[in-house]
């Protein structure tokens, strides 16, 4: 979300202009110490709910505790607010006291924002972004296995091309991690968790309309939502962001092992070990997603149609391991 504007006049009357970041963020802990101006949001009106500086209490915690609160950061320069906001999830997530749902919820909203900026611009910044997400997805699931529980329960009404992105990003994160464990060294879990939440930038260049169909799509939307693999591996291609992991992944999500995928048809052992990852947690999410969806099915559900309707489409020892890290979440 974008810095918001509001009008301030002063006491000699002279107008201001003032902008407020929004902090996705719970950071209102009893006995700290306030790290920033914060604000609250009343009607079209911007209201000082801490100064920087004072100490956190328990009426604090009672009132922000009363409703889904939002914090503001008021800043003239919004780039000072994104640094804040940057090195606020470096704290919270390392935080001991911060329940693994509260994690989950600052990683998913984080995504969110990661997502959607690298969405509306591919560039250096919101790559890095989005790699810095990647990098506290894995740290969380490695360092506590009930962050990852949690991250697979979040629910979200965000538009849906990034609420797919993210949850595939996050279920395809949670399987390398299931499978790769921590001392792998054959295996980058960051630039493949990057990769996975990557793997449909080349939607970005499918029209709305199509996007946004609730009705079946015709052969030719069909075709033209086909492209997006090629679609996005040019896109990475062009931004000089062509790592093997996003290669293999972005161009190859959709192939699949009986060789009914696209766009080349692979089978098997040819298609790439991070495609087929991606696959699986693609397909799911898919299935089970109350935004791309009129009738989501359950997790079990979505599992019994990819194993029994989808036999031969995806890797057998992967999907054994999907559905054992879903049991055991």
């Amino acid at each position: 979300m974008g810095p918001a504007l509001s009008l301030l006049r002063d006491g000699n009357g002279r107008v201001h202009l003032m902008y407020y970041k929004e902090i996705p963020y719970p950071i209102v802990r009893e006995g700290q110490h306030c790290p920033v101006d914060l604000y609250v949001k009343i009607r079209n009106d911007y209201r000082l709910f801490a100064a920087k500086g004072a100490l956190i209490t328990r009426e604090h915690c009672r009132i922000f505790s009363r409703g889904n609160t939002t914090f503001y950061i008021c800043s003239s320069d919004s780039e000072s607010a994104e640094e804040f906001l940057k090195s606020l999830l470096t704290d919270l997530v390392t935080d001991p006291h911060l329940e693994p749902e509260a994690k989950a919820d600052i990683i998913y909203s984080s995504s969110m924002r990661s997502i959607r900026q690298v969405f509306q611009g591919l560039n250096h910044k919101t790559l890095r972004e989005i790699e810095k997400t990647s990098e506290f997805v894995v740290k969380l699931i490695l360092s506590d296995k009930r962050v990852m529980n949690e991250l697979v329960k979040v629910k979200s009404h965000a538009h849906f091309t990034y609420q797919h992105s993210v949850k595939v990003g996050i279920f395809g994160t949670c399987l390398a991690v299931h499978l790769f464990g921590e001392g792998n060294g054959d295996h980058n879990l960051q630039a493949l968790s990057t990769a996975l939440f990557l793997h449909d930038i080349g939607m970005t260049r499918v029209p709305r309309k199509i996007l946004e169909k609730r009705e079946p799509l015709s052969d030719m939307e069909h075709q033209i939502v086909m492209k997006h693999t090629v679609w996005g591996h040019d896109r990475l291609m062009n931004a000089n962001y062509l790592t093997s992991q996003a290669a293999s992944v972005v161009l190859f999500h959709h192939e699949r092992c009986n060789g009914k995928g696209y766009p080349f048809g692979k089978t098997r052992e040819d298609i790439p070990l991070y495609a087929r990852i991606c696959a699986i947690a693609d397909t799911f999410e898919t299935l089970t997603s109350s935004v791309s969806s009129s009738s989501p099915m359950t997790p079990f559900e979505a599992l019994t149609v990819m194993q029994r309707d989808m036999a031969g489409a995806f890797d057998n020892r992967l999907f054994r391991a999907f559905v054992e890290m879903l049991g055991s979440c």
